[in-house]
């Protein structure tokens, strides 16, 4: 065979050995990159779930948050010796507050583990203290038994007469004792059907802004619905603001 010949299929050889090399190259590129989509899609994709106004659950790890302690999600406070679901309220203004929040945006410093094999620690959305926030308007205590970080912003929502200190409550580590304020009025359905000095129906919703405010007086007509669908069949309609 002549040089050229060899030139010709050495060539030839090379191109094919090219070929062969960035075929495989991006063959590894895209197995690692299906690979790194399996094994890290749990914390690309994962999720925040609120158990209740002080405990959430961030890509599967329980999270107690740190010095707080909230209602329970079962607990209802007081007013007027009226009973309204606080820890219910507390736990939803928990989820309000993580709705639009993506899991790598929440940032939770972990301190210890309980003896529930909770981790506890204190979490942020950006610059907010989550733990901070929750009592500071109103929905948790300075839990002082761990931790007298949120005594002065426990001072603050008392002062201001918001979230569950606008009436009575048990402390929460007492009602998980089974301690209950004696001699109120719980009322299963909590939608208030008022009956303005115009004349208007109008129903309330524990989160309303009137709600605590809002009397029911059965005999001029008003009365307390299980639902809004109820509220609204019977002619009630909703706060205007």
């Amino acid at each position: 065979m002549s040089n050229f010949g060899v030139m010709h299929l050495l060539k030839r050889f090379n191109l094919i050995m090219k070929k062969k090399f960035w075929a495989y190259i991006t063959f590894l590129y895209r197995a690692i990159s299906i690979l790194t989509c399996f094994f890290f899609a749990p914390l690309a994709f994962g999720q925040i779930k609120v158990v209740d106004a002080d405990t959430i659950v961030l890509n599967e790890e329980k999270i107690r948050l740190y010095g707080i302690d909230a209602p329970e999600t079962n607990q209802y406070c007081y007013v007027n010796r009226e009973a309204w679901p606080c820890g219910k309220q507390a736990t939803k203004y928990l989820k309000n507050l993580l709705k639009d929040v993506s899991p790598s945006s929440l940032n939770c410093k972990i301190s210890s583990k309980d003896r529930y094999g909770r981790s506890i620690g204190v979490c942020y959305i950006e610059d907010i203290n989550i733990n901070r926030n929750l009592v500071e308007i109103g929905w948790a205590l300075a839990y002082r038994k761990y931790s007298k970080d949120f005594i002065h912003n426990e001072k603050l929502a008392s002062q201001k007469k918001i979230g569950i200190w606008q009436g009575e409550f048990v402390e929460p580590w007492n009602w998980r004792r089974g301690v209950r304020i004696k001699e109120v009025d719980k009322i299963e359905c909590q939608i208030k059907g008022n009956i303005s000095s115009r004349g208007e129906k109008i129903y309330h919703l524990p989160d309303s802004k009137n709600y605590l405010k809002t009397k029911i007086t059965t005999s001029k007509g008003e009365r307390w619905f299980c639902s809004e669908k109820e509220a609204q069949e019977n002619g009630w309609r909703k706060p205007k603001k």
